[in-house]
């Protein structure tokens, strides 16, 4: 269903649509399915897990580098940073913004931080172009934030992320101006990748950068018998039911980060299951369950957290 929409809506616009306001409907609907594309096919099959053979996975996994992303290194920086260090201060990649904002309690505070509860919504949306952009980056660097690459790229590697970058640029801008003037097809792929990078950041901020979980520094035990603590205190879920039910959808298992990070070899469809038998254990044995009410009040959690990291005494 994600690729028919994905298919249909990009004809729509390219192919269609002849004035702005006949290409605005197939944008929306585009901008929709590129984010349902990166919730729920690009990051299960990152992780191995969208299905059982292991060349269904490598080839859904190239669904990032298709919206502008290289799969390696997002498998390094998410799979592997992020997942094994999970809010980790001076490890966790994904926490650190600087010096565009303070996301972390350990973090150095700068006075331009008293409004990146203001700014960094808008900043959000440019995640698509940064991951674009800096992809070439971390590939001379040998570098994700302040880590090391465990290993080199290898030269498939190499190969796959030029093809991707260069696959991206092809269908999402060259394409299109065989159609269309060049201005519009420049203001129209500007407007969905920022919107979709506001989701996508959006989403994945929702369950680590909040007032309800913890943050650890390089010390914390976090291996071994203590894996699953650390996870559970630093992640949050989103309750997505009743009228917040598509948004759930949307997020593709981002709203069951809990169970994702306990288990992320699992596909998402599995996660509502797995939940209520983690909540089950979690207070048997007196852990806390983090769970964002509802999605609303999840987003105010994180402009909540935004505001609290911008005071210079916060710590």
């Amino acid at each position: 269903m994600i690729g028919s929409m994905v298919f249909g809506s990009y004809v729509g616009l390219v192919f269609i649509a002849d004035r702005p306001a006949m290409a605005l409907p197939f944008a929306a609907v585009l901008i929709v399915a590129l984010v349902a594309t990166g919730t729920a096919v690009m990051h299960d099959a990152n992780h191995g897990a969208f299905g059982r053979p292991r060349w269904l996975n490598q080839t859904l996994a190239f669904t990032a580098d298709v919206l502008g992303a290289s799969s390696w290194f997002w498998r390094h920086q998410h799979n592997g940073i992020h997942h094994g260090n999970t809010n980790v201060v001076g490890i966790d990649a994904d926490i650190e913004q600087m010096p565009f904002a303070r996301l972390a309690p350990a973090q150095p505070w700068k006075p331009w931080y008293r409004f990146q509860h203001i700014y960094m919504w808008p900043l959000y949306g440019f995640l698509t172009l940064r991951m674009l952009l800096l992809d070439f980056t971390g590939l001379f660097t040998r570098r994700i934030g302040s880590q090391e690459l465990p290993r080199g790229p290898k030269r498939r590697d190499v190969i796959e992320l030029f093809a991707g970058k260069a696959l991206h640029l092809s269908w999402a801008l060259i394409l299109p101006m065989l159609f269309h003037r060049w201005w519009i097809v420049l203001v129209f792929y500007f407007a969905c990748s920022w919107t979709v990078g506001l989701v996508l950041a959006t989403f994945f901020q929702l369950a680590h950068c909040n007032d309800l979980v913890g943050f650890a520094d390089l010390d914390a035990p976090r291996r071994g018998h203590d894996f699953s603590i650390h996870q559970l205190e630093t992640t949050a879920n989103v309750h997505t039911g009743g009228i917040s039910r598509p948004v759930g959808w949307l997020m593709g298992g981002l709203n069951h980060q809990i169970e994702h990070h306990l288990a992320p070899g699992v596909p998402h469809p599995a996660y509502p299951a797995m939940a209520d038998s983690v909540r089950n254990v979690c207070e048997r044995r007196g852990i806390r369950y983090h769970v964002h009410p509802t999605f609303r009040a999840a987003v105010a959690s994180h402009a909540r957290w935004l505001r609290l990291m911008g005071t210079p005494d916060a710590g």
